[in-house]
């Protein structure tokens, strides 16, 4: 197995359009605030096989501390050799206990994309959507290799999320100002704390939404406010508590509103 650093950049987009273990297809821009681990590999590679338990291990150990595996499944033949097909392929993760996502990448896409050359190989991206790490190579359970890449992760998962980035969208009306506060793919709204709106003069402007996600502890939409006419917007200040995609603790945002 060879450890191959990166220069920290921008990880590129997934396009796959077929998934496994997923209800619809992932976007990295939506794991935002995880770290990402993929893994580019085929069914019939044993050396790709051999190193799943390892992956298993991982997804076991790190998901709920904010790990997120994909697998890029990466045909190395025609598709006469049974590569390609997508039941095939569910079979083989039923066959390794493969419970993390994983994308069909009959075209090569992402194998170009990233220039990956080897199977397996494997690409490791932080919480802000960048890459940090590359490898490829066979490794195992407890070996030098898994160690390092545990290591990796472990450091990775350390770091702090990003603050998410609110959008404040107004749109005006004969009776004042409809405001809506729209979070980050992933991000949730904390309405226990509802976000308020601190205007200039004092007042408060509190944003509600009609419907919550099941524990009531997020709005399940966009929540809005309403400004009367006359309302002054210059200068006030947004408050909202919100918890980044794969975290379970809120942070509070301050930003500055001039509209």
């Amino acid at each position: 197995m060879r450890l191959v650093p990166v220069v920290t950049a921008a990880a590129l987009s997934l396009a796959n359009d077929s998934w496994l273990n997923a209800d619809h297809p992932l976007r990295l821009a939506q794991l935002r605030g995880r770290v990402v681990l993929l893994n580019f590999w085929v069914f019939t590679c044993g050396n790709c096989t051999r190193t799943v338990p390892s992956l298993v291990d991982f997804d076991e150990q790190y998901r709920d501390r904010g790990l997120t595996i994909i697998g890029i499944h990466t045909p190395e033949f025609p598709p006469y050799s049974g590569e390609h097909d997508k039941e095939n392929v569910r079979r083989a993760l039923r066959a390794y206990g493969i419970n993390y996502p994983v994308a069909q990448d009959n075209d090569r896409r992402t194998w170009d994309a990233y220039d990956i050359h080897y199977w397996p190989s494997f690409v490791l991206i932080d919480r802000r959507g960048r890459l940090r790490d590359s490898g490829y190579g066979e490794f195992h359970e407890r070996d030098a290799t898994h160690k390092e890449w545990s290591r990796k992760i472990e450091t990775l998962l350390a770091e702090p999320s990003p603050a998410p980035a609110l959008e404040l969208k107004a749109a005006r009306d004969r009776d004042g100002v409809r405001l809506t506060l729209i979070a980050p793919p992933g991000a949730r709204v904390n309405a226990r704390a509802r976000p308020a709106l601190e205007l200039k003069d004092g007042s408060v402007l509190r944003f509600s939404a009609p419907h919550l996600t099941p524990d009531s502890a997020y709005f399940a939409e966009p929540p809005t406010a309403r400004a009367p006419v006359g309302t002054s917007l210059k200068g006030a200040t947004l408050r909202a508590s919100v918890c980044p995609a794969g975290e379970r603790i809120c942070r509070l945002i301050e930003m500055a509103v001039d509209l």
